[in-house]
This record gives structure tokens, sequence and C-alpha cells, in this order.
């Protein structure tokens, strides 16, 4: 595995091992955006955007699902925050995608890549630190229903 990004800190993860590799391997993602928008890096920034959308798309999919299965009281509120999320990358896509010049799409670039921290780090350590203790009710599950990767 990769190298861990050196802001990644140990109280970010969940101890439930499907979700923090999810986690860590987007963190990794968020973490290359800012330097790619800054240098006017596109190339990186268009699989900056297609990462957001997999990972909308495929995480959001399993943490939802494991939400419905430990009866996670807070499941409503946390899936508003998934769709804020896909709704404001679809936005910034929207505006890279139609900007005039190199310069806003650099600018939309450079606040999509703030949004993406500043997102990122706010819902792990909110909304996903408010899942940890629920996780303990995988281990009591019979193994087919348990997330193995």
């Amino acid at each position: 595995m990769e190298a861990t990004p050196t802001l990644w800190h140990e109280e970010m993860r969940l101890d439930y091992p499907p979700l923090d590799e999810e986690h860590v391997d987007f963190f990794k993602t968020v973490m290359k955006a800012a330097p790619a928008a800054s240098s006017a890096d596109f190339k990186t920034m268009d699989k900056v955007f297609l990462k957001c959308y997999d990972y909308a798309r495929n995480h959001f999919a399993h943490e939802e699902d494991i939400m419905e299965r430990i009866d996670f009281p807070d499941m409503e509120e946390h899936m508003k925050s998934h769709q804020m999320f896909i709704k404001h990358i679809s936005d910034f896509r929207v505006a890279y995608e139609n900007a005039k010049t190199l310069e806003d799409k650099q600018r939309v670039s450079i606040h999509t890549a703030e949004f993406l921290e500043v997102w990122f780090v706010g819902h792990l350590m909110s909304r996903d630190r408010l899942l940890k203790p629920y996780l303990v009710r995988l281990r009591n599950l019979p193994p087919r229903m348990n997330y193995h990767l």
C-alpha cells in the first residue's frame, strides 16, 4: 500500500477496515487536489473529479448500507451530507468544464480543492466518527452479513 499522506491522523480511523481503507484512499485524492489546482495541473484535476464521482457512487452506497444494517440513528442527516457533497462536486465540475479561460478553470480547481479538504475532514471527524461505536455491531453479525474485503 502507498504511504499515507502525513496529514492523516489516526483519530480519523473508525476501526472498521473496509471503511477506513476507502477513507484513506479518498484522502490521498483530496491531498492531490490543492497542489494540482495551484499548479494548473488539469490532467490531475480531471482525475480528482472522476475519483469524487467514484467515491460518491461506491463509498457512499457502502456506508449507507452499513448504516442501515446497524440501525444508525443519524442516518438521514448523514445521507444529507453525502447529497450535499454530490451537489457541490457536480456544480464545481460544471463550472470547471464551462470555464472560458485557463485562469477561470484554475480558480474553479482551487475552490474545488478547498471544498474537498474542508468537507472531507469535517465529514470524517463529525458525521463518520458518530458511526464508530455502532460499527461494533458488525462484529456480532453472522459472517455472511458482514463485509470482508
